[in-house]
């Protein structure tokens, strides 16, 4: 039977017919394993990783971290296959008694697919988000498009009129220059976020804000919704930038189709900071009335949505969760206030 009589051959059989990845583990050592886990690690058979030292195949993250999944909690770690390959996965572990010795059997399941499926809907987000960007950069060219209409219509009338003169035309040559680098900084500004980034940055709450902004001040100003940012300063932190700019323009047009919706007079959001010895805060509170008591744990749901079919997805909110939980060492919280809701991004040092 070789090294698979550690075990009774019906218990092999159970642990073999299981969708998990299942190794049992004494004193550090893999004692035995499954054909699922065979299979994910893209191993010939068994015999190949039984004897072997477990760390050699399991990855812990530089701090746990844990995730919710069928209602159960599981610690994400990461495989090492046969080939070098790193496998995302999550682990159960429970304390077993085997031959009368102390072991560990440990549950392991493969997130590949999973987690590729979450950087489609990240990309779906994304790719939303540009349509929207699309129409802000439409406005934000309407005026200088016409302005440089209206200069050349003038100087074909001072042509066919004989009446051009050198001045004349250095001045509205200046003013078309003018126009043009307004409209150039706005393509840069957008073309910064959609750039695809894998690497972290150093950067600070303040600069996500400040970036954000010169994305969305323009639609935010064309609804009368003011911004109020605190004046604060953070120390820097390593996070991937243009994924967390693209939690705040979730928050931040949550609460413009609140205000809209509601037709909210003096619609304000403001934008405040805060700093601990272990994490670090961006408070984001608007006065557009608040969620329903009843909903407002749901809201990160997949495919949970307030606002008619044509206008939400509910992938909003459950991507802004998703992209801090499991792609950054962070969270979302929310609550009601006296006059709206209260958004809390938070960034565990």
């Amino acid at each position: 039977m070789g090294k698979t009589s550690s075990i009774s051959l019906e218990l092999k059989h159970i642990l073999d017919n299981t969708i998990e990845g299942i190794l049992i583990i004494e004193n550090g050592f893999i004692k035995n394993v499954n054909k699922s886990l065979v299979k994910i690690l893209n191993y010939e058979n068994e015999d190949e990783l039984i004897g072997n030292l477990a760390t050699g195949i399991l990855i812990p993250t530089s701090n746990k971290k844990y995730l919710k999944y069928n209602s159960r909690t599981f610690q994400e770690i990461a495989l090492l296959s046969k080939t070098g390959t790193i496998i995302p996965a999550i682990i159960k572990i429970r304390t077993i008694i085997l031959h009368e010795k102390e072991c560990k059997m440990v549950s392991v399941l493969d997130m590949s697919e999973i987690k590729k499926k979450e950087e489609m809907l990240i990309e779906q987000s994304r790719l939303a988000a540009m349509g929207e960007m699309i129409s802000v950069i439409a406005h934000q060219w309407r005026q200088p498009l016409n302005a440089v209409a209206s200069i050349t219509t003038r100087l074909k009338m001072k042509v066919k009129m004989n009446k051009l003169d050198k001045e004349f035309v250095e001045k509205k040559a200046d003013e078309i220059s003018d126009y043009l680098q307004y409209m150039s900084k706005t393509i840069d500004d957008f073309r910064d976020y959609f750039k695809p980034q894998k690497a972290q940055s150093l950067v600070t709450s303040q600069e996500l804000i400040h970036d954000t902004m010169r994305i969305l001040r323009t639609s935010f100003e064309n609804q009368n919704i003011s911004i109020v940012i605190e004046n604060k300063k953070c120390v820097p932190l390593y996070l991937h930038k243009n994924e967390m700019i693209q939690v705040i323009i979730n928050i931040l047009n949550n609460s413009k189709d609140a205000f809209i919706h509601r037709e909210i007079e003096n619609a304000t959001i403001n934008i405040s900071f805060d700093e601990k010895e272990n994490y670090q805060a961006i408070l984001i509170k608007d006065n557009a009335g608040g969620i329903k008591n009843d909903i407002i744990s749901k809201i990160f749901t997949p495919y949970f949505t307030t606002k008619k079919s044509k206008n939400g997805t509910g992938l909003g909110l459950y991507i802004c969760k998703s992209i801090l939980e499991k792609h950054s060492n962070g969270k979302i919280d929310v609550e009601n206030t006296e006059d709206g809701v209260l958004f809390k991004i938070i960034f565990f040092k």
